[in-house]
């Protein structure tokens, strides 16, 4: 079964929930130039991936082959995505690859997407109908097949509002062409490059100077034109509040991505993931799974990520350790994401400290603890060495296992770096891997950009702060508490005392 999905305009958020079960469950999975890239990361790891993008100029592969790439891949896998940006039957060439795979006598299923036609004015304010101004809208192509005497032909002056894709490059041949077949040259337009994007510009003027006005912007494709009386609206609210707009680039895991989209984007603001970080399992791996044989031995274990406790209670279901062995241990977090965590896996914290760091923790345990008593601490490899040291000079019996390590790995949203309007750091080991992504010899040059373009770099504690800071990569924002939701009010206040002093 092949299943021809429209991905939408462009921000992974606005596929559909069809779509993204699709996409979840394929074998395989062929693909255009897909704006963030984003969606890629909803399929499984032994997914194949096939890319056949498009670019203005340049074809990476022809339809033909498409067509032949298609077929082959069907013939092959059990269930196929073609993921197509917008809907595939909105000047996506759907159509043609729908009859391909009717002649090779292959099933299909259309699931629409959102086109950009619609989405990309509707989220910069411009409704294409208003029942006021505009009562209906057309969509056309303002690219064509170059063999047309007049690849513009079909392009005419039409009540209502006008929506061109692909037609940057033919701006100045629409417009002419419209005021020639008498439309008024203070008709309002708008164009909006790489809509929904973290690079996306918008440029607002009129039919007579809308030309010049986006060759001063320097917008590049894609981009959709808009041209009619609804193009003058800008219809943003202003009350979801200061971090609406705004642009946060994520350095953490998919877990931590996932997290922070929810808690900002519910206050307006955009979350890009930049550098997605992978857990690696370590060598002591094997020591814990020793450990976990002679459980009831540990009177304490203590946990400094969401990550420790998955990977911990992943490691006993392999075992198959009866959770009842853990009766006799108490367990201690760093904060409220540990907590939290940890309740999901069915069991409550017995200690956290009024800090979440590890420090507090580490001293806390420290009081908590009897003489006799031993501790199990499973971790990541760049954990807190302060936090041992403090341990050890109070003499707790603590076995310490690095039981995973952090790499960091690019995501298509690296080339929007310079875009964003914060940067948030989740863990050192992030901010590590950060630099060694940006490379070392660039970052006091990269530093100094930034300040200029006012991008804020926010840590989510004093640990990951200073590991920036050893490169450095000053910290503007940071919360009072370690979780997520501090976070967020840290960055909302950051905003707030900028536009006091604005």
């Amino acid at each position: 079964m092949v299943y021809l999905v429209g991905a939408g305009p462009g921000d992974p958020g606005l596929l559909t929930c069809k779509g993204k079960t699709l996409l979840e469950e394929c074998d395989a999975v062929i693909y255009d130039r897909l704006g963030t890239g984003e969606l890629l990361e909803e399929v499984k790891e032994d997914c194949k991936k096939i890319y056949v993008g498009k670019r203005a100029g340049y074809h990476y592969k022809k339809q033909d082959e498409i067509n032949r790439i298609l077929i082959e891949t069907a013939r092959k896998y059990k269930n196929v995505v073609r993921l197509k940006g917008g809907d595939p039957f909105v000047f996506g060439r759907g159509g043609e690859e729908v009859l391909a795979l009717q002649e090779a006598k292959i099933p299909f299923m259309i699931v629409p997407g959102i086109t950009s036609a619609v989405s990309v004015p509707e989220l910069v304010g411009i409704p294409v109908t208003h029942r006021k101004d505009s009562r209906s809208f057309h969509v056309f192509t303002g690219h064509a097949c170059s063999k047309e005497a007049d690849s513009l032909e079909h392009i005419h002056r039409e009540d209502g509002t006008s929506v061109f894709l692909m037609g940057l490059s033919h701006l100045e041949e629409i417009t002419q062409k419209l005021l020639l077949e008498g439309m008024p040259k203070d008709t309002p337009a708008a164009v909006i490059a790489n809509g929904t994007m973290p690079s996306q510009k918008v440029v607002r003027a009129t039919l007579e100077t809308i030309v010049k006005e986006v060759h001063l912007a320097k917008l590049s494709s894609p981009a959709i034109i808009v041209i009619g009386e609804n193009a003058k609206y800008a219809f943003v609210s202003d009350q979801i509040g200061v971090l609406a707009g705004k642009k946060i680039g994520i350095v953490g895991t998919s877990i931590m991505r996932k997290k922070t989209k929810h808690c900002l984007e519910e206050k307006g603001a955009n979350v890009y993931s930049l550098l997605h970080m992978q857990l690696a399992a370590t060598e002591q791996m094997q020591e814990l799974k020793k450990e976990m044989q002679r459980i009831e031995t540990y009177q304490w274990i203590a946990f400094t990520s969401q990550n420790a406790i998955r990977l911990f209670f992943e490691q006993m279901k392999q075992l198959k350790i009866d959770h009842r062995r853990l009766a006799n241990v108490r367990f201690a977090v760093v904060g409220s994401g540990t907590k939290e965590a940890l309740e999901r896996m069915g069991f409550l914290a017995d200690y956290m400290p009024e800090k979440y760091t590890t420090k507090a923790l580490a001293e806390g345990l420290s009081q908590q603890m009897q003489p006799t008593q031993k501790l199990l601490l499973a971790r990541a490899v760049k954990g807190s060495s302060q936090m041992l040291t403090i341990l050890e000079e109070n003499n707790i019996d603590v076995t310490n296992l690095a039981i995973y390590d952090v790499i960091g790995k690019k995501t298509e949203n690296w080339k929007y770096l310079e875009d964003m309007d914060v940067i948030t750091f989740f863990s050192a080991s992030g901010a590590e891997a950060f630099v060694n992504a940006l490379g070392k010899e660039h970052i006091a040059d990269w530093e100094n950009k930034r300040k200029k373009q006012k991008v804020r770099i926010a840590a989510i504690g004093h640990v990951t702060a200073k590991k920036l800071l050893e490169y450095g990569i000053q910290t503007e924002c940071m919360p009072m508490l370690c979780d997520l939701s501090h976070m967020a009010e840290a960055l909302e206040e950051c905003y707030r005392i900028e536009n006091q002093d604005e």
